[in-house]
């Protein structure tokens, strides 16, 4: 706004400068009063132009900035991907937490505070030096684990596998099933983050012989189901059934299916956004499977919904129907508004999508009813446009 204000000003004082000096002429003023004049006034014109100037080169990096914030979503689908695998990453500190070397202490302090802080090429700077102290095998094993995730973290995907296989070996020699199960764990989910299936695939059959050994029933669980996640990842859908059944095969507690479940909704979530239906489809069939075994029904409805809006996207709208009106039915059971009214809102979509207009806006409102009793502001403003949309279809 204001360099356009400046240029104006600058148009307008132009045409005063050539009108006042005319008029001096005709009036016989000294050349040297109107020469004095026209300095002045052109002085005002170069404060006026470096001004503006300075102005349009602001509003430019603003708007630049602008774009680099709102032109690329922060997150997409790959970094979310990034940061789900990350944060699966387990520390080991083993031996070193009750370490009496004064100097570890002081390392192992330090390395942790910067990786708390999110401070992984300083954590790294940290953990490197520590490995040429005394140290016994747990506490080195500690520690290339520690360096290991920072790594990760960074990126730096085949040094931390390098690191974690440095610990292995150790594990090994030493017998420390513990660390070992921590190391095949977040070897796998490197691998993974390397997009090497084969080497995340040998970790995670390494890390089931390990629970198996153990007795470890949730481990074997856990594990035998991200196993099935790979074989699907790498478009081979009978071994990921097999996998999973063997999965659902062990028993396990409400929280593996929980966790089971909520992992098996975000994979279909990714598939979805990739357009790949078919496999997400997959994926919210074996989801719903696990949260109707833990009888969680906030969650049954949840997926019902994520399965019907796949439903409307290949088009099949009968069914999609069915599945919203059977998540409406549990969330109304349950009282919870946020359900019933995405439910209602999903409901409006289809009948819209087969233009039954005057029902899908009995909906949409019906939708913002239960949004405006949570004051749910998303939510009522982007109900609030299906309605509009919906009217004027109407209205032609």
């Amino acid at each position: 706004m204001w360099p356009t204000i400046i240029l104006i000003l600058l148009i307008l004082i132009f045409v005063f400068a050539l009108l006042k000096i005319s008029l001096d002429l005709r009036r016989r003023r000294s050349k040297s009063f109107i020469l004095t004049e026209g300095i002045i006034l052109l002085l005002i014109i170069i404060a006026l132009v470096i001004a503006d100037t300075g102005l349009i080169k602001k509003a430019k990096i603003k708007q630049q900035g602008a774009e680099k914030i709102g032109g690329k979503p922060k997150t997409g689908i790959e970094s979310d991907r990034v940061k789900y695998l990350l944060s699966q990453l387990q520390d080991y500190v083993g031996e070193l937490s009750r370490t009496d070397k004064p100097q570890v202490q002081l390392f192992l302090r330090q390395g942790l505070e910067h990786k708390l802080n999110d401070e992984h090429s300083e954590a790294v700077g940290i953990f490197r030096p520590a490995l040429d102290l005394n140290l016994t095998d747990g506490e080195r094993m500690g520690i290339f684990i520690l360096t290991g995730n920072s790594e990760a973290f960074l990126k730096e995907y085949d040094a931390a596998i390098n690191y974690y296989y440095q610990a292995e070996r150790l594990g090994k020699d030493t017998g420390n099933d513990t660390a070992l199960v921590v190391v095949y764990s977040n070897l796998a989910i490197t691998s993974q983050l390397a997009e090497d299936l084969d080497a995340a695939l040998r970790n995670y059959f390494e890390l089931l012989k390990l629970f198996e050994k153990m007795g470890n029933r949730s481990g074997e669980k856990n594990t035998l189901a991200k196993i099935g996640f790979i074989y699907q990842l790498r478009g081979n859908a009978d071994s990921s059934a097999v996998y999973h059944k063997r999965s659902l095969e062990v028993s396990g507690t409400v929280a593996d299916f929980l966790t089971q479940g909520a992992q098996l909704n975000n994979l279909a979530l990714i598939y979805r956004s990739k357009g790949k239906l078919d496999s997400a489809l997959v994926f919210y069939q074996q989801a719903l499977f696990l949260f109707q075994q833990a009888q969680d029904k906030k969650d049954e409805a949840s997926v019902l919904g994520n399965m019907g809006l796949i439903f409307q996207d290949m088009g099949s709208l009968e069914k999609a129907l069915e599945l919203h009106r059977n998540a409406l039915q549990i969330d109304s059971t349950l009282g919870d508004p946020m359900g019933q009214g995405g439910d209602l809102t999903n409901i409006g979509s289809v009948l819209e999508q087969k233009g039954d207009l005057t029902k899908a806006l009995e909906f949409y409102k019906n939708a913002l009813f239960y949004f405006e009793k949570i004051d749910a502001k998303r939510e009522m403003d982007f109900v609030r446009e299906n309605i509009k949309r919906v009217e004027k279809k109407l209205d032609k």
